[in-house]
């Protein structure tokens, strides 16, 4: 049933276009809107050409002579094909409209990937389905990922994804750098067909120019459902696990595996078991990152098949191999497994036990989201931005030529790197944050009646310890925190408000901050306790039994 006032089969806008309808309404870019308001106050957003009589029934061609004049103010001839839509982006204050169904922010401009862009990616003989591709995924973001993962392949293929009568010279350009300008200044303000507008031009009938979002046209955005984000790039669920390493380089080395040519003929580790092994190998994490190891440049190859079969599990040449790694320094579990897997590895004398330990580990990866999700819905949400090691994108990576290594089917090479300023390193930190904040209150919500649960009056007095030292934090980091909370609670998680946020915060100066050091040390002291139990079990039928939960 409507609301009163409301008429029957009307949608309220959601909150966010609501807001942004007022700034429209108040901008100066709009002023001397005729009948820009109802008598009782409310904006006019919609004048429709059809109707027929009552008070507002010459709005629209009043607001087309309007537009009429503001075309020739800014000096668009109304003779020019498409020139209310021109005027409608040139006088646009910001660039970037709100969904009225969603909320989801988007570009007015030509930025977002076309289904025959996507189908001339999915054609390519190297594209592995790894990449987040939707009909709102910005040109940018794309490219980005596609030329750290894919390196010369992508940069030879890119003038071919990208040619179009609109652009039948697209330049020849090696570095991301080169095609990041050069699509943002030059091929998006051509308005090409292989790309398509955040927002369709409705001048005049909408008070700001444009109908509906590119998100909510279809009423559902089908790109994202659960089986085209599960064939996305491995990387994200590094994120969802919050996962420690260097994800940059990690990312790199996979995309490096992908596209090497000698590598894609390079054998299964499992080769030689009497089991058929197709080519190309995948890169497989030694230590799954859905077990809390960390998401590192170290791969061993894994045919298709075996990698589906090892899943979230460990064998036991991964176990010896992991501790092997640690006797040179280097770390490789995130941080919530480090006790659990010091605990109990070299408890691990074969594959059965290995089975056990991969049980072990992964209730308590559960246990850890479980902890973090709930900073989280109490409102600590800059505090868990400090674990998630954005610190990695501000680097530039190389892979150094010939320092490529296969040792035992496991792949690793060497990096030069250096500061960087591009602009892929703020999609790639937006990025990471919304995924792991997406999926963190995902897990929140999620039925976990069969997870492995552990807490202890201990544990409750570590966590009430937290929340008292969080308190404490100097009050531009509270302010921060709030900005980062709202965001972070919108149902659809907002790019550039998380882009305009990563702008306020020094993250260097968060990771010292002395308050979350503390707490990240009582963190830890959780996770060993949480450890400790799930050590104690280890002969528990939980563990020890050979059907898996």
């Amino acid at each position: 049933m409507a609301k009163s006032g409301e008429k029957k089969g009307k949608k309220v806008s959601n909150p966010a276009f609501s807001k942004y309808k007022e700034f429209i309404a108040s901008h100066p870019a709009y002023s001397g809107m005729p009948d820009l308001r109802y008598p009782d106050g409310r904006i006019q957003w919609e004048t429709p050409s059809n109707r027929k009589s009552g008070e507002f029934k010459d709005s629209h061609d009043k607001r087309l002579q309007w537009w009429k004049n503001k075309a020739a103010e800014i000096g668009i001839s109304t003779t020019e094909d498409k020139w209310i839509s021109k005027v409608a982006k040139r006088i646009h204050p910001t660039g970037i409209r709100p969904c009225p169904v969603c909320g989801k922010e988007l570009e007015i401009r030509y930025a977002y990937l076309s289904k025959r862009f996507i189908k001339r990616v999915h054609l390519l003989d190297f594209y592995n389905n790894d990449i987040e591709m939707t009909e709102i995924t910005h040109i940018l973001d794309f490219v980005t990922e596609f030329i750290t993962e894919y390196k010369n392949h992508a940069i030879h293929t890119l003038p071919i994804l990208l040619s179009c009568k609109e652009a039948p010279d697209i330049p020849k350009l090696s570095t991301l750098s080169e095609w990041l300008e050069w699509i943002d200044q030059k091929y998006i303000p051509l308005e090409p067909s292989m790309l398509g507008p955040g927002s369709m031009s409705n001048a005049p009938d909408r008070l700001d120019g444009f109908h509906y979002n590119r998100c909510c046209r279809k009423k559902t955005d089908k790109g994202r459902s659960d089986a085209n984000l599960a064939s996305y790039s491995k990387d994200r669920r590094a994120f969802e696990n919050w996962s420690d390493g260097n994800w940059i380089t990690a990312n790199m080395l996979m995309g490096y595996i992908k596209s090497n040519p000698a590598l894609r003929q390079e054998p299964c580790a499992n080769f030689g078991d009497a089991h058929e092994h197709p080519l190309p190998c995948d890169a497989d994490h030694i230590g799954p990152i859905s077990l809390g190891f960390c998401h590192r440049p170290e791969f061993q190859l894994l045919c298709s098949p075996c990698n589906s079969a090892k899943n979230n599990r460990l064998y036991f040449s991964d176990v010896q191999h992991l501790i092997a790694v640690e006797s040179t320094g280097e770390t490789v579990t995130t941080w919530y497994a480090t006790s659990v897997w010091n605990l109990c590895k070299n408890k691990v004398t074969n594959a059965e036990t290995a089975l056990r330990l991969s049980k072990i580990m992964r209730d308590n990866r559960n246990i850890a989201l479980m902890l973090l999700s709930k900073f989280m819905t109490s409102g600590e949400c800059l505090f868990l931005l400090s674990l998630l090691n954005l610190q990695y994108a501000d680097y530039q990576y190389q892979i150094i030529p010939d320092s490529q290594e296969i040792y035992n089917h496991i792949v690793t090479v060497d990096f030069t790197y250096e500061t960087s300023s591009l602009r892929y390193v703020t999609i790639q930190k937006r990025r990471k944050i919304r995924i792991a904040f997406e999926s963190l209150s995902d897990y929140a919500t999620k039925d976990n009646r069969n997870g492995f649960i552990y807490n202890s009056p201990t544990i409750e007095q570590l966590k009430s310890t937290i929340f008292d030292i969080l308190s404490s934090v100097p009050q531009e980091y509270k302010i921060l925190n709030s900005k980062l909370c709202s965001i972070i609670s919108n149902p659809v998680i907002s790019d550039n408000e998380i882009e305009s946020f990563l702008n306020e915060v020094d993250y260097n100066k968060l990771l010292s901050l002395n308050e979350y050091v503390a707490a990240k040390e009582k963190l830890y002291e959780i996770m060993s306790l949480v450890a400790q139990e799930l050590s104690n079990n280890w002969d528990s039928a939980r563990y020890s039994r050979e059907i898996e939960e």
